[in-house]
């Protein structure tokens, strides 16, 4: 009877001290969950991960964030770079940065229309009808040198043309911009193949000014028209061209 007795009471005791352990954590975890000792070892998504250290505690695939830019090191292609998340292309260029998302991009420069108006009585010379040729030069990377230049064919006779001549250029795809110029001729002379005496046709009404250099940011499809007529500069034309980026294969 007696070893019941002592029995009991170690049993009571020992019920009476887990009960009061539990009641202090959980005085601490409301009180204040921080210094609880239940936050240490807490796993809400069970990643192996405390609660405490785990940016994502309810992600079981999360649990780090380096750059803090709010997507998880797992899915961010650029963890250390909080200005960047994705790479859709998988070039090595963030999205934001990359104004190609769908593969290598460039820019489209597509003459869309040309039309003769005519020499005046000023010119030295003069023709009824243009044997136009266009060349369109471009500053890919914006040093100030056109390193690339296209020229079409010459269209012999032609006072009017449509949809007749492009260039596309491929760029950087984290160039931000691209630099170019289209200057149309009258060409005079072939010699051997070669343009050997040409005019100058002047599509911009300005003063002094007879061809167009422009600077365009990326992305970009936008579509300008000149016409020359209006200022001192002849013989004149209207160009018509478009601008487009383009994913390349």
């Amino acid at each position: 009877m007696i070893k019941i007795a002592l029995d009991g009471g170690r049993l009571f005791i020992t019920s009476i001290m887990l009960l009061t352990s539990l009641v202090v954590l959980l005085s601490f975890s409301i009180l204040s969950p921080s210094m609880s000792p239940l936050t240490s070892i807490a796993d809400l998504d069970a990643d192996g991960v405390p609660d405490s250290t785990d940016i994502f505690p309810a992600d079981p695939s999360e649990w780090c964030d380096s750059d803090n830019d709010g997507v998880g090191d797992a899915i961010d292609a650029f963890p250390d770079d909080p200005n960047e998340t994705l790479d859709s292309d998988g070039d090595g260029i963030g999205d934001n940065l990359d104004f190609m998302d769908e593969g290598n991009g460039g820019v489209k420069i597509s003459l869309v229309k040309f039309e003769f108006e005519g020499y005046t009585s000023s010119c030295h010379r003069t023709k009824y009808s243009p044997d136009p040729w266009f060349e369109i030069r471009v500053d890919a990377d914006c040093d100030g040198d056109f390193e690339i230049i296209f020229q079409s064919e010459v269209f012999y006779c032609e006072d009017y043309l449509e949809c007749f001549f492009e260039a596309v250029v491929d760029l950087r795809d984290d160039a931000k911009s691209v630099r170019f110029s289209i200057v149309v001729y009258d060409v005079w002379d072939v010699d051997n193949n070669e343009v050997a005496d040409f005019e100058i046709l002047d599509y911009v009404p300005l003063d002094g000014l007879m061809a167009d250099d422009q600077t365009i940011d990326l992305p970009c499809c936008s579509t300008w028209t000149y016409c020359g007529e209006g200022d001192t500069d002849n013989p004149d034309c209207t160009l018509e061209y478009m601008v487009s980026t383009v994913a390349l294969v």
